[in-house]
């Protein structure tokens, strides 16, 4: 599925060209979605709108093989691409990019006037380094326009036990001869859909604010300079930003609610926590970027800085009402990002890019707890954690064209990527009730990591509506250091993990009609990764966890599927789209304990399948109506197969009015109200193995109405 075939359409034209130019950018210059040689799906801003896709975890419904995984309503998330999973303890394996700017970490970005979304499958570590071995996504936000621009759109929804307002909009416009801005905004207040059912407690609330400014200043032909800004600041009183919820709430019921929970029983969709809670995050970010173009070719040069800071108080350890311990996470991080390359023409039988690139990350963190009744103040700290990472890299791609064989492209590229890890921390403890303590012990640890990443491809032209590619590359994830804390102690040789590596083989088609109204892409993959950086914790005998988390990279793992994508306009009016991924990704090896090999299993957080169909008629009055269903098929929640998240299939439905200036839509996401663990899975954090298995729940049924302006 390439959905950004109709942009722009008027519905007088006859078919045209320029459906069949939807450009990708995320092969560092801009090429024909048609040219590439690499399994892409292009979201253009007429797709996200009709999908209402408004964040960045709704993406994996409308692209095969993409899965986005959280930990919790508020924390961050992490992306699953073609088996190779990511999860809450380990850095992602797939870099996202928002105009221009990394984001190795994601928390749940808003997508409020996004331009394009492009989804890359396969590793592109050759171009952008380290973390980006599973996949690219590149997001490009709405550019200051020539022209005055003002839109203003108001949202509404409601949902089981709850309702949220929202506000955005987009203002722009020319400011000089040279130079132009825009004001992008969001406004959002409105209840948790996990609601905490504890007296005394607030059942959550969550409000969030995004303002966005740019720049664009041509002060030459061959010169052109852009800036952002942006901030997102999001509080939650009465929420904790990994919520974990059992996952079945009958057998929780039956043991907890008359023992802890004074005769209530929890709902599909509400908890009962004792612990105090509040989530409080802001991030900021700084942009710029220039181009200059010298009469051949093309210069580039991008810098950005971010700043994270979370402070969530509230993890429940034993998910009951009873008051046994309570715990907080506090983060804090700086983000630094420069590149700098250079691009030949494209247009030439041979051309390349060269560049060099250069991250660094300063993190610091704290846990906190506190045993027993208390408040928002009573969270005593354990000891901070300092992390730092150094990153630079050098690169270099090539594409010939033989002469004889125009239709032939043949591609290279090679990147010497270098990662220097510190960490540090001091010695201290914290209480985590029932006789457990977390011993924290002094550490000051540091070390260098190095990776050639190359890439290979071929692709074939055997018309303008046919191409067939394949290619090879190699993604990496640098090693690094576990900060432990244990009961009785770990041993040294978990401080230290190695760099994961991986390898990618894919081949694959895209076809479309002369007239571009239809179009079918599809590709096959077999991935094969060493290293394979898992989290593990050490437990007592009753399954009860008595260290932190840490990481090692002793397992590995193989992936092996197939996508398929396409998207129709059958008649006037009617859009089509759909697609089908299937991953089978298994442990090769992946030593749980001493007894226990998940060696076989399904790689955990990667579902068997997932499928997308949407379909949408509008009137020639401006009527329409939409409805979408996603497939998401069997998947395992953690590393042996233990929690299961059965098959599931959502749908959603909408209907509305488009006038030249205004516009309305009513709509309902997750019809049949799909319960859904979105998550890693555990056991009880306080009790130990008591027959349940917690995990972050996705969102529930709601349905709502939204009013747009435009002038």
């Amino acid at each position: 599925m390439q959905p950004a075939f109709a942009e722009g359409r008027d519905d007088t034209e006859e078919p045209r060209e320029s459906a069949s130019d939807i450009i990708v950018t995320g092969t560092r210059r801009a090429t024909r979605l048609q040219d590439t040689d690499v399994s892409v799906t292009v979201i253009g801003r007429e797709m996200l709108d009709q999908a209402r896709i408004r964040d960045v975890r709704q993406l994996d419904a409308v692209v095969p093989n993409v899965q986005f995984n959280e930990s919790g309503q508020l924390g961050s998330t992490f992306i699953s691409i073609r088996g190779i999973e990511s999860n809450p303890f380990i850095v992602n394996r797939a870099a996202v990019y928002i105009d221009g700017i990394p984001f190795r970490e994601l928390s749940n970005a808003v997508l409020n006037q996004v331009e394009s979304v492009e989804v890359l499958r396969g590793p592109q570590a050759t171009l952008y380094g380290a973390n980006s071995e599973s996949g690219l996504i590149v997001i490009q936000t709405r550019a200051p326009a020539d022209h005055p621009v003002m839109e203003t759109r108001l949202t509404g929804t409601l949902f089981g036990g709850g309702a949220n307002g929202t506000a955005d909009g987009f203002v722009g416009g020319p400011l000089g001869s040279t130079l132009s801005g825009s004001i992008a905004f969001k406004l959002s207040q409105g209840d948790s859909f996990l609601r905490n059912i504890q007296p005394g407690r607030p059942e959550g609330r969550i409000g969030e604010t995004f303002l966005q400014g740019r720049l664009k200043w041509t002060p030459a032909d061959r010169l052109t300079v852009n800036a952002t800004a942006y901030i997102l600041d999001t509080r939650a009183p009465g929420v904790f930003d990994q919520e974990y919820l059992p996952l079945d709430t009958c057998l929780y019921n039956r043991t907890y609610a008359d023992l802890y929970n004074g005769g209530r029983r929890t709902g599909r969709f509400s908890y009962i926590n004792d612990a105090p809670k509040r989530t409080n995050e802001r991030e900021t970010v700084l942009g710029v970027s220039a181009r200059y173009e010298p009469g051949y070719g093309a210069l580039d040069m991008a810098m950005s800085y971010r700043r994270l800071k979370t402070d969530s108080k509230g993890l429940d350890f034993d998910f009951t009402a009873l008051p046994t311990a309570a715990g907080q996470d506090y983060k804090d991080k700086d983000f630094w990002n420069f590149e700098l390359r250079f691009a030949s023409p494209a247009s030439e039988p041979f051309n390349y890019i060269l560049g060099v690139t250069h991250y660094r990350q300063e993190d610091e963190r704290f846990q906190t707890t506190f045993v027993g009744p208390g408040t928002l103040d009573s969270y005593a700290p354990s000891p901070r954690q300092y992390a730092r990472a150094r990153d630079w890299g050098a690169f270099a791609s090539a594409s010939w064209s033989p002469v004889p064989v125009p239709d032939l492209t043949i591609s290279a590229g090679l990147r010497y990527d270098h990662a220097h890890r510190a960490a540090q921390q001091n010695a201290g403890q914290i209480d985590l009730g029932g006789g457990t303590l977390f011993v924290y012990r002094d550490a000051a640890l540091s070390g260098d990591f190095d990776a050639l990443l190359p890439r290979f491809s071929i692709r074939y032209k055997t018309s303008p509506q046919l191409s067939f590619y394949a290619n090879a590359a190699k993604g990496y994830i640098p090693g690094g250091f576990n900060l432990t804390a244990a009961q009785a102690g770990l041993s040294d040789d978990v401080l230290r993990y190695r760099s994961e590596t991986m390898w990618s083989r894919e081949a694959g088609f895209k076809w479309q009609s002369a007239d571009g109204r239809l179009r079918l892409a599809g590709a096959a993959f077999y991935i094969r990764s060493n290293n394979w950086q898992e989290i593990q914790v050490a437990t007592d005998e009753t399954g009860r966890i008595i260290s932190s988390d840490y990481i090692g990279s002793s397992a590995s793992i193989d992936s092996k599927g197939f996508e398929l994508e396409a998207s129709a306009e059958p008649v006037k009016g009617l859009t089509l789209t759909a697609n089908f991924g299937l991953s089978d990704a298994r442990y090769r090896d992946l030593q749980v304990d001493a007894a226990t090999n998940a060696r076989g299993k399904r790689v955990k957080l990667v579902p068997a399948y997932d499928g997308y169909l949407a379909a949408r008629y509008q009137t020639a009055d401006g009527f329409y109506g939409r409805a979408e269903v996603s497939f998401t098929g069997r998947e395992s929640l953690e590393s042996l197969g233990r929690a299961m998240q059965p098959a599931t299939q959502t749908v959603g439905l909408q209907a509305g009015y488009e006038a030249d200036r205004w516009s309305l839509r009513f709509f309902v996401e997750n019809l049949t109200n799909v319960r859904r663990g979105t998550g890693l899975a555990f056991r009880n954090l306080g009790f130990g193995d008591d027959g349940n298995w917690y995990s972050p729940i996705g969102r529930s049924r709601q349905g709502g109405v939204e009013l747009e302006w435009r002038l």
